[in-house]
């Protein structure tokens, strides 16, 4: 007698719980939207697939249809979780649409995933999710595999002529800003892990600073030397709770959440309050600057919304049969007001 739990499911039995035929979910699984199924019944059947478990057999699919129903994640910097946080969402996005993931990431969030490389090597993908800087090029990690492969660049605003969804940080500075203002803060600082020049413009630096601007308060620029994380953040704390008490700052707006989760225990390590002695706002909004003594102020960018939006995009492509004009959307970020500020 075959072992129940190693009984492979059939189309047939996703179909008889999802209440719709074999051939829907054909369609549904394959992502044929010329089959124009209703939205509602492809979630239906891609949820009761998810719950039996069912698992195609990708690769005698893959030889008639010439797809893998496989995505590439190329994303970098898993020592914050902000990106653990997306990279998850970004397998769920992939696997809610009937896809296997390839997974790629590289140590830091400047990498450049060339040591790796596996989605480059391994069987081919039918396109790839790639969290890169604004003048990085997928072509770099894939090579020649770039020139033909459907790519939706996420997390920045890119010049070039390519798909991609990101957030608009400059917003997120500008929200910060003027919460810290409204909260009566006069004496701002920006920690970040990069200084702003020619070469660099931080956009959420630059929001901030049009809003400080306006209201003629000053914003001092705090640089950790390229480091983003909680070690860079509490030295950086106790360098400034030692500074003289008049000429500190009495807010601080951080780069990222990891960076102000750092700084807040600097600040209390060094004999500081929070927020009656000096604010603290991150960016980002992940889940452990909720576990904080006290609840992170943040900036919330929703990075469940981002890998949905590029799904559906990167999807569009893998299934167009002809050319259309590249697809740029911008994200809005909210603000969410803890007890740090």
């Amino acid at each position: 007698m075959r072992d129940v739990a190693t009984k492979a499911i059939s189309i047939r039995e996703v179909a008889a719980r999802a209440g719709v035929s074999p051939g829907t979910v054909s369609h549904v699984l394959n992502n044929n939207i010329s089959a124009r199924i209703a939205t509602s019944t492809q979630d239906r059947v891609r949820s009761v697939a998810i719950e039996l478990g069912y698992r195609p057999n990708r690769y005698a699919r893959s030889l008639g249809r010439r797809k893998t129903d496989t995505i590439g994640l190329l994303i970098s910097g898993l020592r914050n979780p902000f990106f653990v946080e997306l990279l998850e969402n970004a397998e769920h996005a992939a696997l809610f649409a009937g896809f296997s993931v390839l997974l790629d990431t590289a140590p830091s969030v400047q990498g450049t995933y060339k040591v790796h490389a596996p989605i480059r090597s391994a069987w081919p993908v039918d396109g790839a999710l790639v969290w890169s800087w604004n003048v990085q090029s997928a072509a770099e990690f894939l090579g020649t595999q770039a020139d033909s492969l459907p790519l939706v660049y996420i997390g920045s605003n890119r010049a070039d002529d390519s798909d991609w969804v990101s957030f608009d940080y400059e917003v997120g500075g500008r929200l910060a800003a003027e919460h810290l203002l409204e909260r009566g803060y006069q004496r701002i600082a920006h920690i970040s892990p990069y200084p702003n020049g020619n070469e660099r413009q931080e956009p959420r630096f630059l929001g901030c600073r049009s809003v400080c601007e306006a209201a003629g308060v000053p914003l001092t620029e705090i640089i950790t030397g390229g480091e983003e994380t909680r070690r860079a953040g509490l030295r950086a704390a106790l360098e400034i709770a030692a500074m003289p008490k008049g000429s500190r700052p009495d807010a601080v707006f951080c780069h990222n959440d990891v960076l102000a989760i750092g700084i807040y225990n600097g600040l209390i390590r060094a004999g500081l309050r929070v927020p009656e002695d000096m604010a603290v706002l991150g960016f980002d909004g992940i889940e452990e600057g909720r576990e904080l003594p006290q609840v992170l102020s943040t900036v919330h960018t929703d990075t469940v919304e981002l890998t949905r939006v590029a799904m559906q995009l990167l999807l569009g492509r893998i299934n167009s049969e002809g050319s259309t004009p590249p697809e740029h959307i911008v994200l809005q970020p909210t603000l969410t007001v803890g007890e740090t500020t």
